[in-house]
């Protein structure tokens, strides 16, 4: 996506995580974030904190606007070069919220013709629905974003600035069920809710149950893969990481800042205390204490 952006715009949507500018940013104009392969003098171009050589980065960059952190200095060869130099605390997130705001492309905001929406839905302010999606008579927040082909059932209450994916299914009923005494199953009720904070991101074809007498419920800022299931009466915290393909049973409580690998799987009643990190591929059975990391099948913690 090219644009002509002004950078003084980018300098005022940053002033809050600014600690200063060097050089001259009247009159450039900034088009494009690229790799750091296609960098060229209208890129705006940032340095990873973790780089060894960022001063060097920094004064062979063909970009004229470089984000740094405070050990980049304004050196000679960066003023004849004529460059600006914006520092930042942290340049990872500076180049995030900078190419949000200016260099994705969101949808149109508007509901599109062949979606299916309840007439007593509440839907929020600059909400875009995609093709094909039906929303039943749920709450949707202002700003989210609703991919096609999504099923969110009744009465689903969905936070503002959230991202649902494609084929996603939120606030169906949960697999629970109990055997008579000829060993028969039926159903247990499934009737609870499901709440989905803000800022929640939910990917593709991910299944998300209502929970059975009580409610599950996603915290602010949880982002959450493709190709998830989370079952009935979950309790997941803020700023949880939920990567691809990972499965969790009902009735869990699991912190804030948990971090989740990729096709790991979670026995029901368990707590995953804060700032956990579940392995790629672990088989959680047992509750895993605050700021550890646990691997394997069963999984265990990994001792350093």
């Amino acid at each position: 996506m090219d644009n002509n952006i002004n950078l003084t715009d980018i300098i005022s949507f940053l002033e809050s995580d600014l600690i200063t500018v060097h050089g001259d940013p009247d009159s450039v104009i900034v088009r494009y974030l690229r790799d750091p392969e296609h960098v060229d003098e209208y890129t705006l171009d940032w340095i990873n904190p973790l780089k060894p050589d960022k001063q060097k980065i920094a004064e062979t960059s063909k970009a004229k606007v470089v984000i740094a952190d405070k050990e980049v200095l304004f050196s000679e060869t960066l003023k004849n070069q004529g460059k600006v130099l914006l520092i930042v605390d942290n340049p990872k997130l500076a180049i995030a919220k900078v190419g949000n705001e200016f260099f994705v492309e969101r949808p149109t905001p508007g509901i599109h013709p062949s979606a299916i929406v309840h007439p007593d839905a509440q839907i929020g302010e600059n909400v875009f629905i995609g093709a094909n999606s039906v929303i039943e008579n749920c709450t949707i927040g202002d700003n989210t974003i609703i991919d096609t082909n999504v099923h969110i059932y009744s009465p689903v209450i969905v936070g503002k600035n959230c991202s649902v994916k494609s084929g996603a299914v939120l606030g169906g009923m949960g697999f629970g069920f109990e055997k008579d005494e000829n060993g028969n199953l039926f159903r247990f009720p499934q009737i609870g809710n499901l709440f989905i904070g803000d800022y929640v991101e939910i990917g593709a074809n991910t299944c998300i149950d209502r929970g059975a007498l009580s409610d599950t419920v996603i915290g602010d800022h949880c982002k959450i893969n493709n190709l998830c299931h989370i079952a009935h009466n979950n309790k997941i915290g803020k700023n949880v990481v939920i990567t691809e393909h990972v499965v969790i049973a009902g009735s869990n409580i699991i912190e804030d800042d948990v971090w989740i690998a990729p096709n790991a799987s979670i026995r029901g009643w368990l707590t995953i205390g804060k700032g956990a990190t579940v392995g790629m591929g672990a088989v959680v059975v047992k509750d895993i204490p605050a700021g550890e990391t646990w691997v394997g099948n069963p999984a265990r913690k990994l001792e350093k």
